[in-house]
């Protein structure tokens, strides 16, 4: 009988906890922008058939228009260095960071993903990548929390390693290298592009998002209920 009631308080109190627990640990995809942040790349390097034309870009911005919800839009404006505009200035996207799309549609690298993920998380769309590693760099001055992701594509045709490097409190892209080595013949030939940026606002506003009071009550109910569970449970073991 005893052992009968130890089994099923004790499937109570797993089924307790685990609905209680288990919410701690999923990853919330919020935007860690607000209106009117920007980012502004520049030192744009190509190498390479195809990447040349990354030589004479002079700059490219991109502005917090809005957020709702999980939306960021965010406005592109750009120049060659010669100072026409580049294609796509002025026009704006908007990226939803908790499913992965750009203006509805899936997109796997953005320039802006969810703010605060860790070493492992999951990016946006599902079934695609995680961030790789999180570190310290240095960035204009300022000392920042980064999360890296790194892309490897291999085809018989060519290799390609993509790094996106994003700000951890924002989640916008800080820097950007791809390389693309072809198979081609009599010997293989690897093309590359980068850039990098040289002016931003999101350092010094960006708010930090405020620890949740959820996890910390979860755990202070977790406790006392074992507490509870235990103090039950010892009696009706001494008593058998």
């Amino acid at each position: 009988m005893y052992n009968h009631k130890f089994l099923l308080s004790s499937f109570f109190v797993f089924v307790f906890l685990s609905a209680l627990v288990f919410p701690v640990f999923a990853v919330s995809y919020n935007p860690g922008v607000t209106v009117g942040q920007f980012v502004k790349y520049g030192n744009f390097s190509g190498n390479g058939q195809g990447f040349e034309v990354f030589n004479d870009y002079g700059f490219l911005q991109l502005q917090v228009t809005s957020v709702s919800g999980k939306q960021v839009t965010l406005l592109s404006t750009g120049q060659f260095k010669n100072g026409t505009a580049l294609p796509g200035n002025g026009t704006t996207a908007i990226w939803n960071i908790e499913i992965g799309t750009e203006d509805g549609t899936l997109s796997t690298q953005g320039p802006i993903i969810a703010a605060n993920l860790n070493q492992g998380d999951l990016i946006p769309p599902p079934d695609t990548y995680s961030v790789n590693q999180s570190e310290s760099r240095t960035y204009l001055g300022s000392i920042r929390t980064v999360n890296m992701l790194i892309v490897e594509i291999s085809t018989s045709d060519y290799n390609s390693t993509l790094t996106y490097i994003y700000d951890k409190l924002s989640g916008m892209l800080l820097e950007s290298f791809t390389q693309t080595t072809t198979q081609s013949e009599p010997q293989p030939v690897t093309s590359s592009y980068s850039y990098n940026i040289i002016q931003t606002n999101i350092f010094g506003s960006t708010p930090t998002p405020s620890v949740p009071e959820f996890p910390i009550f979860t755990l202070v109910v977790a406790v006392v209920v074992l507490m509870v569970v235990a103090l039950v449970l010892i009696p009706l073991k001494r008593r058998k």
